[in-house]
């Protein structure tokens, strides 16, 4: 009889299975209920990095250096001249800060078009690794912008050009019929257009026709 009532008091002490694992259960509620709440956390981390993993991308887009970062031919020659070629215009360009982007907007039809060609090696270059068909001009609309040339500065800069009084190659009698890239090459020489029918002075490194 005692040994009976100690059983029953052993079991009502620890309790029955059924209570036990009610118990357990219960117990077991908040650490899933924790685990549940961690989701956010995880998918809040994804998206902070992937968020920075576009902002760093974005940043080295804009850099000249990612121009040829893939498609070495045949844009290794214009960020090696963008470096290095002091007699180019791009030189002077890299000199004042003044990066790829900002002459040369992007957009992203453009940039898929390109991307195509490349991957088709739909382009031919020339012996010097440039390309043997430009696609951008330069115009005045490009140049001379807020924030880049002063239209009036430069026409003031070569008055009387090679001490000739009233000649000026930016204040041409053809007007604006004429680009800005009919002389100045960025990323190869310059051209001294008006001497297919002037005997102007030709700046130093720069071709003529004559």
């Amino acid at each position: 009889m005692e040994e009976k009532q100690g059983a029953e008091a052993r079991r009502d002490a620890v309790g029955t299975p059924e209570v036990r694992a009610g118990a357990s259960h219960e117990a077991g509620e908040p650490a899933g209920r924790r685990r549940g709440r961690r989701w956010p956390i995880v998918v809040g981390v994804v998206a902070v990095v992937l968020v920075a993993a576009g902002a760093g991308f974005w940043a080295w887009h804009e850099q000249p250096g990612f121009c040829n970062a893939v498609c070495h031919d045949p844009m290794d020659a214009y960020v090696e001249g963008y470096f290095d070629d002091a007699t180019l215009m791009a030189n002077a360009h890299a000199r004042a800060d003044v990066t790829c982007l900002q002459c040369h907007e992007a957009n992203i039809e453009e940039q898929v078009t390109e991307g195509l060609a490349w991957v088709r090696g739909d382009f031919a270059t020339d012996e010097s690794g440039h390309l043997t068909v430009q696609g951008v001009t330069a115009d005045k609309k490009m140049c001379a912008t807020g924030g880049c040339h002063d239209w009036e500065d430069v026409k003031a800069a070569t008055e009387d050009w090679g001490g000739e009084a009233g000649v000026n190659p930016h204040a041409s009698h053809q007007g604006e019929a004429i680009d800005c890239s009919n002389c100045h090459g960025a990323h190869g020489p310059s051209y001294m257009y008006c001497n297919a029918c002037h005997d102007y002075d030709v700046p130093a490194g720069w071709e003529s026709p004559r």
